[in-house]
C-alpha cells in the first residue's frame, strides 16, 4: 500500500535517533586535552581523576575543585551527487554544517581518611550535533541531529596497600536526542505509480509534477530523553612515586528513549498526504540505545622535569548493532522492525609528555590516533567519521600552591570518508541516494582552573 511506502520513509528518520553523532567526546578536561588524553587513567594530578579513574583519587591529599570549559568546533561538508527516483537530481543548497559545542565540567575531591578519598563530577561526555538545514541536497537523510549525554557521578578511591589503589564510581546519566529530516513525498507518489499501487498519472492529477525540489517535502522530527544509572571501576598501581599504571572500566548504560515524533504535511501535499494516510501528526515513540562500555589502560613516568605517558582506549561500539522503534502510532509502528548499523569495536592510541619550564609553568603535548567504528558499508551522512589523527598542546600555570590554570588545544587532521547512502528504488531509503565524499574538520579548545582548600 502507498501508506506503507511512506511509512517506511518515516521509519528511516526515526531510526537515525540512535546516534546522531556516534562517538564519545574526550574533551572533559583542559589538563588532559593538552596531552591528547594520553595518561588519564594513570597521571591523577587533579580532581578530574574522579571521572578518568577514581582509583587515582588516593593521590590527592587536599580538598580540590576543578572547573573546565571546553569548546569543540566541527565542520562537515558533503561533495558529490544527490539523486532521487529515476535518477533525477535533488535540488538544494550544498550539504554543510558548522557546529560549536560548549562543554562545561566540574570535579571535586575530598579526603575522608588517610586511605580513602571521595570524588564527584558533572560533565557531558556525549554532546555533538549537526544542522544541515531543510534546503540542502541531503535533506532526505538528515536536516538536523543532536545528542547530549550529561553524567553526574560520585566516586570513592581507597588504598589497599602502599602501591595499590582501587576506585569505584556510580554514574547517573541523562541522555537526550533530536533528529530531523524531510520526507520525499513527491518521489513516493511516483514510486507508488511505478509499483502499481496507484493508477497511472495519479500524481499529476494530484498536482505533483516533479521530484527533487522542496515543494512537497514533509518535515519530520523526533526527539526524546531518558535517565539511567551505571558504574565505573578502576585501579592504580604505583611502581614508585613517579611511575604508575592505571586501568579504568566504564560500563555501558542502556537508555529507553521516550519521546515524540512530529510530521508536518504542507498544504501542497495534502491531497497526496490524505490519500496515503499522512496528516499533521504528533505521536509518542520509544527507542532503546546504549552508551558503550569503555576501558582505558594508561602509563605515566616522571623523569625529573620531563614526563611521558601513554594510553590505550577500547570502546565497545559493537554493541550498537540494531535499533527498533516502538510507537502507538500505526504508521511508525508498521516500520518498527530493527534497523541495522553493525558497528565494530574501536581503539584509540595516545602518547604524550610534559616539561616543567619553571616551578610555575608546565608545557604539554601529545598525539592520538582513533580508529573509526563505522564500516564502509554503514557510512551515513550523520556517521561519516573516519580514523582521526590529532595533535595537542597545553600548559599549566601555577599562581601559587593552591591555585592553577590549565589550557589546551587539539587539532584533528582533516578526515575524508566516501559515502554511498540510500537507494532511489527503495522506499525505506526515502527513494534517494547520496554518492560522494564527506570531509570533517575538528578543533578543540579548553581552559580550566584548579583550586585547593
Amino acid at each position: 500500500m502507498i501508506k506503507k511506502t511512506l511509512a517506511l520513509a518515516i521509519g528511516l528518520a526515526s531510526a537515525q535517533l540512535s546516534f546522531a553523532q556516534g562517538f564519545y567526546v574526550d574533551e572533559q578536561s583542559a589538563l588532559r586535552l593538552g596531552d591528547a588524553f594520553s595518561g588519564g587513567a594513570a597521571q591523577a594530578d587533579d580532581a578530574s581523576t574522579a571521572f578518568y579513574n577514581p582509583a587515582g583519587l588516593t593521590r590527592l591529599k587536599d580538598t580540590q575543585l576543578t572547573i573546565n570549559l571546553s569548546a569543540v568546533s566541527v565542520q562537515s561538508e558533503f561533495k558529490g551527487d544527490s539523486t532521487t527516483l529515476g535518477g533525477a537530481p535533488v535540488n538544494g543548497k550544498k550539504v554543510s554544517a558548522d557546529a560549536l559545542d560548549v562543554l562545561p565540567s566540574i570535579y571535586f575531591s575530598a579526603p575522608m581518611s588517610e586511605n580513602m578519598v571521595f570524588g564527584a563530577y558533572l560533565n557531558a561526555p556525549y554532546a555533538t550535533g549537526t544542522d544541515f538545514g531543510s534546503n540542502s541536497v541531503g535533506r532526505y537523510f538528515s536536516t538536523e541531529s543532536s545528542i547530549t549525554g550529561i553524567d553526574f557521578g560520585t566516586a570513592l578511591g581507597f588504598k589497599v596497600s602502599d602501591n595499590l589503589s582501587f576506585g569505584i564510581s556510580m554514574v547517573m546519566q541523562y541522555l537526550s536526542a533530536t533528529v530531523a529530516q524531510n520526507l520525499n513525498t513527491s518521489a513516493a507518489c511516483f514510486g507508488a505509480e511505478n509499483a502499481g499501487q496507484l493508477p497511472p498519472s495519479s500524481c499529476i492529477t494530484l498536482g505533483i509534477t516533479s521530484v527533487g525540489d522542496t515543494t512537497y517535502d514533509s518535515p519530520f522530527e523526533m526527539e526524546g530523553d531518558d535517565l539511567n544509572i551505571g558504574f565505573t571501576a578502576g585501579l592504580l598501581y604505583e611502581f614508585s612515586p613517579e611511575s604508575r599504571l592505571g586501568l579504568h572500566y566504564r560500563n555501558r548504560i542502556s537508555h529507553d528513549i521516550q519521546g515524540k515524533a512530529k510530521l508536518e504535511v504542507p498544504a501542497s501535499a495534502e491531497p497526496f498526504g490524505s490519500l496515503a494516510g499522512l496528516v499533521d501528526t504528533n505521536a509518542k515513540g520509544t527507542a532503546t540505545l546504549e552508551t558503550p562500555s569503555q576501558a582505558n589502560l594508561s602509563f605515566y613516568q616522571g623523569l625529573g622535569k620531563f614526563s611521558v605517558q601513554a594510553d590505550l582506549q577500547w570502546t565497545q561500539w559493537s554493541s550498537f548493532e540494531t535499533l527498533s522503534i516502538k510507537s502507538d502510532d500505526p504508521v511508525i509502528q508498521s516500520v518498527a522492525g530493527p534497523q541495522t548499523y553493525d558497528w565494530v569495536d574501536s581503539y584509540r592510541y595516545a602518547i604524550g609528555g610534559s616539561y616543567q619550564v619553571n616551578p610555575s609553568l608546565t608545557l604539554r603535548t601529545g598525539f592520538a590516533l582513533d580508529r573509526s567504528p563505522i564500516k564502509d558499508s554503514q557510512t551515513k551522512l550523520d556517521f561519516a567519521f573516519d580514523d582521526y589523527q590529532a595533535i595537542s598542546f597545553g600548559l599549566t600555570y601555577d599562581m601559587n600552591q593552591d591555585l592553577a590554570f590549565d589550557f589546551g588545544i587539539q587539532k584533528t587532521l582533516k578526515q575524508k570518508r566516501s559515502i554511498a547512502q540510500g537507494d532511489i528504488t527503495d522506499p525505506s531509503q526515502n527513494l534517494s541516494k547520496l554518492d560522494g565524499d564527506v570531509t570533517t574538520d575538528v578543533l578543540s579548545l579548553a581552559a580550566g582552573v584548579k583550586m585547593k582548600f
